[in-house]
């Protein structure tokens, strides 16, 4: 059952590289937009574990459509708005970036566990998994990108925006396939 749950973390957790790529190009706190990225998907796991009953009706596959329509928004943001330095420095934005992106993210993670928990599978074990594969992905999406073959993507500032609107249209897609 654990490399059950593993890969379903995996696997869930899959966006969550994309994002930690798009991430990489921005000015300021990487690791502290990744604990707060973890932190929304473990609170967002712990939440529906305790209240699928609750949720077990309302959280589906189609979830996934308000996750790529996040990503899509926070994507045009960033492509449109030309004062990246004082939305990427300001705490404000910063925030709100990390909770947009690890809502969008985690979507997937919290239906995920939805199903897990109903499985019967551990109810705080679960959670943590999934959060901590999410940060993982993350973290090596933005260390890949530091990489010699990925450097020559730094001098494209649009780069980033586009990846996290294309990572939204995957999922909006993946709603009609």
């Amino acid at each position: 059952m654990i490399t059950f749950l593993l890969l379903t973390a995996f696997t869930v957790s899959i966006d969550s590289f994309f994002c930690g790529f798009s991430l990489s190009f921005v000015k300021g706190k990487k690791y502290l937009i990744v604990l707060l990225i973890t932190l929304t998907v473990f609170v967002m796991c712990v939440t529906v574990n305790y209240l699928s009953l609750l949720f077990s009706d309302f959280i589906n596959d189609k979830t996934a459509c308000f996750g790529g329509i996040i990503l899509v928004v926070i994507g045009l943001i960033n492509l449109f708005s030309r004062s990246e330095k004082k939305i990427k420095s300001s705490d404000k934005g910063l925030a709100f970036f990390s909770l947009a992106s690890g809502f969008a993210v985690g979507l997937d993670g919290a239906g995920a566990n939805l199903s897990l928990s109903i499985m019967g599978l551990n109810s705080i074990f679960v959670p943590i998994t999934i959060a901590l594969m999410h940060g993982f992905m993350i973290s090596a999406g933005i260390l890949l990108s530091k990489t010699k073959l990925f450097s020559i993507f730094n001098k494209f500032s649009f780069l980033p925006p586009l990846i996290l609107i294309a990572l939204g249209i995957y999922k909006l897609l993946g709603l009609f396939i």
